[in-house]
């Protein structure tokens, strides 16, 4: 029985007057709109500029040195392609190990030696030089030869009363335990390090810096070797005179020491870098003050606090030093997007560079250990060819900001929004890094300071959904959004790993058409699995051909999609390296594409 037809008269009225009511309501009461994305103004002053960029990478090989005995497991040319022309590392760190000589192959109980190293290093040197990287080869030191060490006792970096001298075997220490080096052995040491840079120099390798001592405070199960503050200004002195006079473009680095303790307002008085500012003399033998990411050694130092760490270790020993900063190792991050149970994720990992960028004036960032093969975890960024989001958040940096480039100043309203950025004048480049830590997204405008500054970029990005991916090309001269929890990378001026020769050009005619050659040319995405586009940003008729590294050109017609557009399809060619070359107003130039 349906009541509704069978009410009175008077409720059917009553129904429907409160029906007329609800609908004049619904109509005269406008919906609410949704919020506008919130709009940040960033801003770029090119009149005032900061550090050069020495590079991005990591320690290692493509499997843990321990891995295998056998020397052609820890390189693949597949790995080294993803590493250079992919990631674009443009640093690579290594372990001098502790034989004596450093060629040899007789100290026991040690992860590796030359002959297990060296395959890999030349094919490394190799694949850079194909790409045209100038790879930066670094030396750090875990341990001295055992025959150089005493035994030690020392409380912490600054223990007065700390004592040294021979253990129960004499003139002698394990490498894997700690101790430290006999001042007595000051020459040999020196010694020892010439021949482990000549021992790289041999093969056709001019190690670019070296580290005397890792980690100088921490005695450890594995090759280690600790030093008084006092200790390791008077090696310093003694030691690092005689390597530069047999090896006199290297450049040293350390104390490898931690962030927290030579930068936390509480520590920075007492560790390495304040004994080495107490000695000018030693001071002046470093070339770089570096620095490793962690709170112990193994938990990654991450978060706010960061900003202050690095704004002491700047102000107290950086800046009035005139010394370059780097940090040479960190891990402790876990391959999610997100942080895991208390540990940060591959976003931390971004917003730690980024603010040791902004408040460091960093100069070169390098992670523990670049690739294992048993998978991904917080101490490596690869497993293999395989990748995750540590990978690609840092490559958003490795891959765009090459080394020579400059920070330019930059400034931001907006706690959750931060911004580098960088001129590589002699490759003709710009990038930009912008950060959104929030939940929301953010849209940007950008306001500059003095000329120069590219208005169309190939626009790159990181979430927890995209993996360093082109977004196609924007105008900073609108407003440009920036999703929740993201890094962007804005790119301007050629392909993002220009500066390597190679990526650049391939011929003598296009080397000498750099100088009056195209400007303002985007090609993307690159590498690319079929389709890439040209823009040249101008309204321009341009003409390409594509060609193998042979020469041999390609039956591949580029589609004109409008003034200054142009599209091609090489998803029909095998994966590998190929030639483009554009012609407009009479100028040309080339660049190197990568197919997958």
């Amino acid at each position: 029985m349906h009541y509704k037809h069978n009410l009175p008269g008077g409720f059917r009225m009553l129904q429907a007057l409160l029906l007329l009511l609800f609908l004049l309501q619904t109509t005269l009461v406008p919906a609410q709109k949704a919020r506008p994305t919130p709009t940040v103004a960033l801003t770029v002053n090119k009149n005032t500029r900061h550090q050069t960029i020495d590079g991005f990478g990591f320690f290692g090989a493509r499997d843990v040195w321990w891995g295998s005995g056998d020397p052609a497991h820890f390189y693949s040319d597949a790995w080294l392609d993803r590493i250079v022309s992919d990631l674009g590392v443009s640093i690579w760190r290594n372990e001098l190990y502790p034989h004596n000589p450093p060629t040899g192959n007789t100290t026991p109980n040690q992860d590796a030696h030359w002959e297990k190293q060296r395959p890999m290093v030349q094919a490394l040197k190799a694949k850079a030089d194909q790409y045209g990287v100038n790879l930066k080869m670094i030396l750090t030191v875990w341990s001295p030869p055992g025959q150089f060490k005493w035994q030690s006792q020392m409380a912490w970096a600054g223990d007065v009363n700390a004592t040294r001298g021979p253990g129960p075997d004499g003139d002698y220490w394990p490498e894997r335990a700690g101790g430290t080096l006999n001042p007595n052995k000051y020459n040999e040491f020196a010694t020892w390090l010439s021949q482990g840079l000549q021992m790289y120099k041999n093969i056709g390798i001019n190690v670019y810096a070296i580290s005397p001592q890792n980690e100088p405070m921490f005695p450890q199960t594995f090759n280690s070797n600790t030093y008084t503050t006092r200790w390791y200004a008077d090696m310093i002195n003694a030691v690092m005179p005689q390597v530069k006079t047999q090896h006199p473009t290297v450049k040293v680095f350390g104390s490898e020491n931690m962030l927290d303790m030579e930068g936390a307002t509480n520590n920075f008085p007492y560790f390495y870098h304040s004994g080495l500012k107490a000695d000018p003399t030693a001071m002046n033998h470093i070339d770089m003050l570096a620095v490793h990411g962690y709170l112990d050694g193994v938990s990654a130092s991450s978060g706010s606090q960061l900003a202050g760490y690095w704004t002491n270790h700047k102000r107290e020993f950086a800046a009035p030093a005139g010394k370059k900063s780097w940090m040479t190792e960190t891990s402790g991050y876990v391959d999610a997007w997100e942080g895991i149970s208390g540990k940060p994720g591959a976003l931390s990992l971004a917003i730690d560079m980024q603010t040791a960028l902004y408040f460091g004036d960093l100069s070169a960032w390098v992670y523990w250990q670049g690739s294992g093969l048993g998978g991904i975890n917080e101490y490596n960024l690869m497993s293999d060819t395989q990748v995750g989001k540590k990978y690609y958040a840092s490559k958003n940096f490795y891959r765009f900001i090459r080394p020579g480039a400059v920070r330019l100043a930059t400034s931001s309203p907006d706690p959750e929004v931060s911004i580098t950025a960088y001129e590589h004048t002699a490759n003709g480049t710009h990038t930009l890094v912008l950060i959104n830590s929030g939940t929301a997204a953010k849209a940007f405008t950008l306001s500059v300071t003095g000329s120069g500054l590219p208005t169309s970029y190939e626009m790159f990005v990181t979430s927890a959904t995209r993996n360093c991916e082109s977004a196609g090309l924007v105008s900073t001269t609108r407003s440009i959004t920036l999703p929740a929890r993201s890094v962007v990378t804005l790119q301007a001026g050629g392909m993002p790993l220009t500066g390597s020769a190679a990526a650049r050009v391939a011929s003598d005619d296009a080397k000498d058409s750099q100088t009056t050659g195209l400007e303002g040319v985007t090609v993307y995405p690159n590498p690319s699995k079929g389709i890439v586009s040209v823009a040249t940003g101008a309204a321009r008729e341009v003409k390409g051909t594509i060609t193998t590294l042979q020469g041999v050109q390609l039956h591949v017609k580029g589609k004109q999609l409008g003034a200054g557009l142009l599209r091609f399809d090489i998803s029909g060619q095998p994966s590998g390296i190929y030639l483009l070359r554009l012609e407009a107003d009479g100028r040309t130039k080339t660049y190197k594409l990568l197919k997958e």
